[in-house]
């Protein structure tokens, strides 16, 4: 009896130790009772259509995202350039829809592991996540952790979080996903000329000297105009690809055309003409690593509001872009032709 009493008392002081470091990891058991399954923004779902105004502070810096005159969103940091308003809105209704699953640390010491100490906290990985109405009043306020996808085994994400001026941290259910840049929230579409359409491209380097590539029926390779007697296309490929520098044609950064000047001379150009009528003319200044883009843009018939969509759209600024979309329009004629060898 004595000995089963004492196996009774070891098992008994397992369970007890083993529910106090539970109950220390989690928080405690009061808070789950207390909020476990609750909306983290309660009031937040029936006032998303209110939100004017999202602020995210990193470690690295605070930008925000303001919503427009014309009901669009935009990038204050980026002279109020129109931001991905799906990216916004998924943002906003995916804070309105998480809910706490179970507490975690309170615990200053722990909250790196889950990614939600102070954001402002040099090293934090942390997002503070701040929404105002159009009035400035807060409608929510939350740091943001470490996202588990699909942590919880229902098809839905796991988010660790920790609202400002509480020491509790939680697991909530639900997607929230934070691009930590100002610039990753930039509508990044420029323009899109179809290489299908690009009847010819004439191309000059900053010292003059130009290339033209040309074809007669939009079916037809491009060609080299006015190439070398007896001179050899080194690649199909090549010779069209500054047809398709236009189509699907991404910023990846975006500044007021005030703030970067291009010279009058020493900067590439291309004019892109297609079969319809639309005639884009692209300047490039390569600075610090990074090409710049200035667009500009004259139609005929059907492409005349193309366009002026195109030109009003991009006349104010002055885009960055990938160096594979900029590369084709800086192409010289060595690159294209091989010229036959003097005897």
């Amino acid at each position: 009896m004595q000995r089963n009493g004492f196996i009774a008392l070891v098992v008994l002081t397992i369970v007890v130790v083993a529910a106090a470091v539970g109950l220390s990891l989690r928080g405690g058991a009061a808070a789950s009772d207390r909020s476990a399954g609750e909306r983290v923004f309660p009031p937040l779902a029936a006032k998303v259509g209110d939100v004017a105004q999202v602020t995210i502070q990193r470690a690295a810096g605070t930008f925000t995202l303001a919503k427009q005159a014309n009901g669009g969103w935009g990038v204050a940091e980026k002279s109020n350039y129109p931001a991905d308003g799906s990216k916004v809105r998924q943002l906003v209704i995916g804070l309105a829809e998480l809910t706490l699953v179970e507490p975690k640390t309170a615990k200053p010491d722990a909250y790196p592991k889950l990614e939600v100490e102070d954001a402002g906290k040099e090293g934090a990985k942390s997002s503070l996540v701040t929404l105002k109405d159009g009035s400035g009043s807060k409608l929510g306020e939350l740091i943001v952790g470490k996202r588990r996808v699909d942590r919880l085994g229902t098809g839905v994400d796991g988010l660790y979080i920790r609202r400002p001026g509480e020491a509790q941290s939680w697991l909530a259910s639900g997607t929230v996903e934070i691009q930590p840049d100002a610039k990753d929230w930039l509508d990044k579409k420029v323009a899109n000329v179809a290489a299908a359409r690009v009847k010819s491209v004439t191309l000059m380097q900053p010292d003059g000297a130009k290339v033209v590539l040309q074809r007669e029926k939009p079916e037809d390779k491009f060609a080299v105009a006015d190439a070398p007697e007896g001179a050899k296309t080194k690649s199909d490929y090549t010779v069209s690809e500054p047809g398709a520098a236009l189509e699907n044609l991404e910023l990846t950064d975006v500044q007021p055309e005030g703030s970067l000047p291009f010279p009058n001379d020493g900067v590439y150009q291309a004019e892109i003409a297609t079969f319809d009528g639309l005639d884009v003319k692209v300047r490039v200044l390569e600075k610090d690593g990074t090409n710049w883009l200035r667009l500009a843009a004259t139609g005929t018939g059907d492409a005349e509001k193309e366009a002026k969509e195109i030109t009003d759209k991009a006349a104010p600024w002055v885009y960055a872009v990938a160096p594979y979309k900029a590369n084709p329009l800086k192409t010289k004629l060595a690159d294209l032709i091989e010229t036959p060898k003097s005897s």
